[in-house]
C-alpha cells in the first residue's frame, strides 16, 4: 500500500491499493462513521437524457464494509456526504468498489496508533512466497497473505507403482504445476516440501527452469495438510520471520505453553483483557478480526489502542488461518502479560467477578 498523503492535523490519509492484502488491511482500518473519498461510477438522471452511468468522485460516510478474502475487492457502503452538484446525490446511499490500483482518502475524527501502524507497515514491500506441499498421492500450492492462506492449485497424483511411470516423471509433473503457479504469482521465493526425497527431484527441475530461489523442507504429507504443516516449519519461519500468519501462530503457541504451566502471565476474555490492557500489563495481544465488526467493536479498538500506546504488540487473527478458531475458543481475545498478575489482583481491579474468562488456569 502506498501512503500518498498524510495530514493528521485534519484527520486525512490518502492511500493507493497495491495488492490484495492492502484491501484486507483497509477493511480492518475503516470504521463506521469514517469519511471515504474515492472515484466511482454512479447512475444519475439527466434532463432530456434519462439515466446515465457517470464517473465521479464521492465522499461516503461509512456505514458498512464488505470484504471476501482473496476476492480482490473491498466494498464500502454509506451515505453520500459530498458529490458533484446538480444530481441531488447528498443524503442518498452508495457503495464504493475498491480494487487493486484504487486511490482513496480516509478521514477520521481520530486515528488510533494501531490503525496508523497498520497503514505504515503495509507501505513497506512484503516478500512474496509460493508454497508447495506434495507426496506421491496429492499436491497443493498456496501463497500466504496477511489475511491468510490462499490455495492456488490442488491435484490428485497417480503415485508410483511397480508397473507405472518412474518417479522422475512424477517429479516433472509436480514441477510443471508449480512452474505454472510461479509464472502467475511471480514470487520472490518458492518453498517446496514433501516426505522422503521427492522434493529434491522437484527442486532441481524448478531451479533449472525458473532460475530463482527454491527452499526445500520436509512435511509428513502432501496437499492442504502439508501446506498447514509447512507454514509451521523452520524454512517458512526463516523466510518470513515477521509475517503476520507466522507471528500470530507463534504468539498463540507461547500463550498455550504458559497456560499449560499454570502461569499468571496470560489473560483471555473481554473484561479481563480490557482491565489488564488499561493497566499497561499486556505485552502481546491477539484479536480475532470478526470482533472488530461486532457489538463491542469500539471497545475492542480501545483495548488495542491501550496495548499499542503502552508499548505492547497487537496482531489481528485472520479468519482464513488455522489459528482463528483456536483463539476464538478463548473468547476471541488472548494476551501474554509483561508480568504475573494473580486472579485476585485482576478481580480486585475489575471491582467485580468477571465471567468472560480467567487468566489463571
Amino acid at each position: 500500500m502506498k501512503v500518498v498523503r498524510e495530514d493528521l492535523k485534519h484527520g486525512v490519509i490518502e492511500v493507493r491499493v497495491e495488492c490484495e492484502d492492502d484491501l484486507w488491511i483497509l477493511k480492518n482500518v475503516l470504521m463506521e462513521g469514517d469519511l471515504v473519498i474515492a472515484k466511482t461510477m454512479r447512475d444519475v438522471k439527466i434532463d432530456g437524457e434519462g439515466k446515465r452511468r457517470l464517473p465521479m468522485v464521492l465522499a461516503i460516510r461509512v456505514k458498512e464494509v464488505y470484504f471476501q478474502p482473496f476476492s480482490g475487492r473491498l466494498r464500502i457502503h454509506g451515505r453520500i456526504e459530498e458529490g458533484p452538484d446538480g444530481y441531488g446525490l447528498r443524503g442518498s446511499y452508495h457503495t464504493l468498489n475498491i480494487d487493486v490500483g484504487s486511490e482513496l482518502a480516509i478521514v477520521k475524527s481520530k486515528w488510533t496508533e494501531e490503525q496508523l501502524n497498520r497503514l505504515r507497515k503495509a507501505s513497506t514491500r512484503r516478500l512474496r512466497v509460493l508454497l508447495a506441499a506434495f507426496d506421491f498421492d496429492e499436491l497443493a500450492i498456496a501463497t500466504v497473505f496477511e489475511q491468510g492462506i490462499k490455495y492456488l492449485a490442488e491435484r490428485s497424483l497417480e503415485g508410483v507403482r511397480d508397473d507405472g511411470p518412474p518417479i522422475e516423471d512424477l517429479a516433472r509433473k509436480i514441477a510443471e504445476v508449480v512452474i505454472d503457479s510461479a509464472k502467475r504469482e511471480n514470487p520472490d521465493v518458492i518453498i517446496i516440501a514433501s516426505p522422503a526425497f521427492l522434493k529434491d527431484l522437484v527442486a532441481e527441475i524448478l531451479r533449472e527452469r525458473l532460475g530463482r530461489s527454491v527452499v526445500v523442507d520436509s512435511v509428513s504429507s502432501g496437499g492442504r495438510q502439508g501446506i498447514v504443516e509447512l507454514v509451521r516449519r523452520d524454512a517458512f519461519r526463516n523466510v518470513l520471520r515477521t509475517h503476520n500468519v507466522l507471528v500470530v501462530e507463534e504468539i498463540f503457541e507461547e500463550f498455550l505453553k504458559l497456560v499449560s504451566t499454570g502461569s499468571e502471565r496470560v489473560a483471555y476474555g473481554f473484561d479481563v483483557v480490557k482491565a489488564l490492557a488499561k493497566r499497561g500489563a499486556v505485552s502481546r495481544l491477539l484479536v480475532c478480526e470478526d470482533i472488530l465488526y461486532g457489538e463491542k467493536a469500539e471497545e475492542v479498538t480501545e483495548i488495542m489502542d491501550y496495548v499499542e500506546s503502552k508499548g505492547g504488540e497487537v496482531r489481528l487473527v485472520p479468519e482464513e488461518t488455522p489459528t482463528f478458531s483456536k483463539v476464538k475458543a478463548f473468547g476471541g481475545l488472548v494476551a501474554i502479560l509483561k508480568y504475573s498478575v494473580s486472579y485476585q489482583e485482576t478481580m480486585s481491579y475489575l471491582g467485580r467477578t468477571a465471567d468472560s474468562g480467567t487468566h489463571n488456569t
